[in-house]
């Protein structure tokens, strides 16, 4: 297939001139007039098919790099290689098309390649759904040595992206973290204690917490900080019912929420802590005990990857029975949904007691920006007073469900998408800090 440039567009507009002319020219050459466009058209065909000829001398070899893994709702980077091996210039227009599970823009670029050069280039992805996925194919017009047309290639690679949930940045993997999650203590060693980290002696520090062999080695009189050692346990119940099918931004509320439990497990993996976790719809879909460790960590990332949504409307009352089941002493809960009806006849509010009866529960929601802000909108259409009265009493009604759920007994976390995982992790770090739970 190939395209027209504009060069080829002037010529051919300069021979249909020239056999409108000629059929205007009168007397004894009118014959041979009317037949003057033939000849410049006849050179046009000949050198559009010497373009073609002359397409394998281009020597032009184009690749991609697709990494083989990327992180949901996080953008993925693929990088682009024109090489020209040929003795010419190239000039090449690159226009990617993706599927469905990705967004990016699809603006066509162009490029010149020197001989003998490779040109780079890089293009994002936003992935919006788990699972593996090609990241689409490549749309290439490379023009002809004359410059006459454009000639199309679409190159097809076997490149496959496995889309999982995010992770913790390697910042947060450090001891940095742990620092932030546990405060050292000054108390003489005792049960229940861990070694953490040695620093130079500061006036009030107790003489119990000298570390003698520490001091001879370094010349300074070194102590000991010590973290309490605490183990926690937690179940994370995620909602995959109807609800969690509603977009959120560029994600759904249930890839937003997969992405929280996500960091979530990982930052209580990192300090020791017990992990379950149940997806949920009208019942149970899938679940895993307490483990805890890498083991845990990868359970759950599995549980994470096969995460749907389903059309069945949400029972969080069969989801907290068999939270129930899983754990066996006072645990911390957190329950990643939308923010139902908080009467208290509903399911819902039931589950929320039957947890925090014995569990310290956190109900974990995404704010919706767009009605937010829709409340005090200035009014263009006749229908915005309308939008912005329905705004104002989802918002109401969303503030009514939060004080109720509060008073029975659950803590609830509502926030923007990219700021719920920031609001929740900051949350249990405050837990551990206080020994709350």
């Amino acid at each position: 297939m190939i395209t027209i440039s504009n060069r080829g567009y002037w010529i051919i507009g300069l021979i249909v001139i020239i056999g409108i002319a000629g059929q205007w020219l009168g007397g004894q050459w009118s014959a041979v007039a009317s037949q003057l466009w033939a000849l410049p058209a006849a050179l046009l065909v000949a050198a559009v098919f010497a373009e073609r000829a002359a397409l394998p001398a281009l020597k032009l070899h184009i690749t991609r790099d697709v990494p083989p893994e990327a992180h949901l709702g996080e953008k993925l980077i693929i990088n682009l290689l024109i090489t020209n091996n040929g003795q010419r210039n190239v000039y090449v227009e690159c226009q990617p098309s993706y599927p469905e599970s990705f967004s990016a823009d699809s603006r066509l670029t162009r490029y010149q390649v020197l001989p003998g050069k490779t040109v780079t280039d890089h293009y994002e992805l936003l992935p919006l759904e788990l699972g593996k996925t090609r990241p689409g194919d490549l749309h290439i017009r490379v023009l002809g040595f004359i410059g006459l047309a454009w000639w199309y290639r679409r190159i097809e690679d076997d490149a496959e992206v496995q889309v999982v949930p995010c992770s913790l940045s390697a910042i947060s993997r450090t001891m940095g973290e742990r620092l932030a999650g546990a405060g050292y203590s000054r108390k003489p060693i005792q049960g229940g204690m861990e070694f953490l980290v040695h620093r130079e002696y500061q006036q009030g520090d107790p003489l119990q917490s000298v570390d003698w062999k520490a001091t001879a080695r370094s010349n300074e009189m070194m102590v000991r900080i010590m973290t309490r050692e605490q183990r926690m346990e937690m179940a994370i119940l995620l909602d995959c019912g109807r609800t969690s099918q509603l977009q959120a931004g560029n994600l759904s509320q249930l890839h937003h929420n997969v992405n929280v439990v996500a960091r979530l497990s990982e930052l209580a993996v990192s300090h020791g802590d017990h992990i379950a976790c149940i997806t949920y719809a009208d019942k149970p879909l899938s679940m895993m005990t307490l483990t805890s460790g890498i083991r845990g960590l990868r359970h759950t990332r599995e549980i994470l990857k096969n995460a749907r949504s389903v059309s069945n409307e949400s029972n969080l009352l069969a989801a907290a029975l068999q939270a129930r089941k899983l754990l066996g002493h006072r645990a911390l809960v957190v329950v990643l949904t939308d923010l139902s009806n908080g009467d208290d006849a509903s399911q819902f509010s039931q589950a929320v007691r039957l947890l925090s009866a014995k569990h310290m529960v956190i109900i974990a929601s995404i704010d919706d920006t767009d009605i937010q802000q829709m409340r005090w909108s200035g009014a263009s259409h006749w229908m915005d007073p309308y939008r912005s009265f329905a705004a104002l009493e989802y918002c109401r009604e969303r503030q009514l469900t939060k004080m109720k759920l509060k008073q029975h007994g659950a803590s609830v976390i509502t926030a923007a998408p990219a700021k719920l995982d920031t609001a929740v992790l900051d949350y249990y770090r405050m837990l551990r800090q206080r020994v709350a739970v």
